[in-house]
């Protein structure tokens, strides 16, 4: 219990300080120093006027938005880090928004090896993924309003003791989430620096948050045993599962799995409501003895 009070004691002060106003303020200055260095450096490699090693002399024009891009995508999945703690319907959200950001950010990297010196023809199949993955992000953000229209938070714990138990466990899963992130940026930094390539470890972090998930079902047993509570908690971490799948698969399928993974998580919540309110009216109204 101490420890639980200990989480509670750093994650607190952790979300106020990325969650206030000043820092959002930060991170937007941040995110155009980081374009305006990028076409800075992207000006010199043009311009020819010394020549850079490593990454450094491959940025040209067009990756500034790439790059900036990047930056973004890391800072929301720090977001999704302090989400976690809220409720996992809003966890599966968060991560949805963020699939939404990838596949723009995959858009954008197609856009960036595209070269205006070669006629549109030659181009055409980097167009085609374009297209493909930016009529993806459009169908997940829309899709992501009708998942949240149909969300209705039920608490799976009473106040009390139990509750604020629950809430520093999942406060502790979070950190260990956001601990396991801020490893992976920075080997990712290293590998950068140190070989010249650039890795981005989006797909890696659902890897990991597919075992936080699994980690924040089996926490919920505890405090839950019904089938509705217990069906909905396997299904969200399997929708992590799905969001994986999609980083991984090819162009075209990237976006299609990615659709079909909101798809699938509007019906858990959907289905799951829909149950609950027929097991509710069925405990009010039970049936006569034959």
């Amino acid at each position: 219990m101490n420890l639980l009070l200990v989480v509670g004691q750093v994650y607190q002060p952790l979300q106020h300080f990325w969650e206030s106003r000043r820092t959002a303020h930060f991170l937007s200055v941040a995110l155009v120093w980081v374009f305006v260095a990028s076409m800075v450096l992207a000006g010199v490699n043009y311009l020819g006027v010394f020549r850079l090693r490593g990454l450094w002399g491959q940025v040209h024009f067009l990756q500034a938005v790439e790059i900036s891009f990047t930056l973004l995508l890391l800072f929301e999945m720090i977001s999704l880090v302090f989400v976690i703690p809220q409720s996992i319907a809003n966890s599966i959200g968060k991560q949805i928004e963020i699939l939404s950001l990838i596949l723009l950010r995959s858009s954008f990297k197609e856009f960036s090896h595209y070269n205006f010196a070669v006629p549109l023809q030659s181009q055409l199949e980097s167009v085609y993924k374009m297209i493909a993955d930016g009529v993806g992000a459009l169908f997940v953000f829309l899709l992501l309003s009708v998942y949240y229209g149909l969300q209705r938070h039920r608490s799976i714990t009473q106040e009390g003791a139990d509750k604020q138990q629950f809430v520093a466990l999942k406060q502790f899963i979070s950190l260990l989430v956001l601990l396991t992130l801020l490893a992976m940026s920075g080997y990712d930094l290293y590998h950068m620096f140190r070989l010249g390539v650039w890795v981005q470890s989006a797909d890696r972090f659902y890897l990991i948050l597919i075992f936080a998930d699994l980690l924040f079902m089996l926490v919920a047993f505890r405090y839950t045993l019904h089938y509705p509570d217990i069906f909905r908690y396997s299904a969200f971490v399997l929708v992590t599962v799905f969001i994986r799948f999609s980083l991984l698969a090819p162009a075209y399928y990237n976006a299609l799995l990615g659709l079909f993974s909101v798809v699938f998580a509007i019906a858990v919540v959907y289905f799951h409501s829909l149950f609950t309110d027929g097991r509710l009216r069925y405990l009010r109204n039970p049936a006569p003895p034959e």
